[in-house]
């Protein structure tokens, strides 16, 4: 085997490894951002339910714990907690998304290894 051959053996894999490291790094950070977005979103849920109770035990100890379900403000966050929850789903698929394209990207990858005999 010549040198010059296997010079260009090695930058080459060197190249597909780098583009194969960037691939995973974009990955990574996509799921990142959407796992904070996640979280956010699970603490914006959290922080209603505890309104909700509050609310509830305030009109409770008014005597008033027949109005809980027509409170305005229990409703409020009973429609945020139904909006915060569509927008988990929402980050949920592109989570999805995200890993299944880096599963085709794989396997993708793969095949050319295969192809190429690296």
């Amino acid at each position: 085997m010549d040198m010059d051959s296997a010079w260009e053996k090695i930058k080459k894999s060197v190249r597909e490894g780098a583009a194969i490291s960037m691939e995973k790094i974009e990955e990574y950070s996509k799921i990142g951002k959407l796992k904070v977005e996640e979280f956010a979103t699970k603490k914006k849920i959290e922080r209603n339910f505890v309104d909700i109770g509050e609310r509830a035990f305030d009109l409770t100890t008014d005597g008033k714990s027949s109005e809980i379900a027509q409170d305005l403000s229990i409703k409020k966050c009973v429609e945020n907690v139904k909006a915060h929850k569509e927008e988990l789903e929402t980050i949920e698929k592109k989570i999805k998304a995200v890993l299944e394209e880096a599963k085709k990207s794989k396997s993708r990858h793969e095949n050319i290894d295969d192809a190429s005999g690296v």
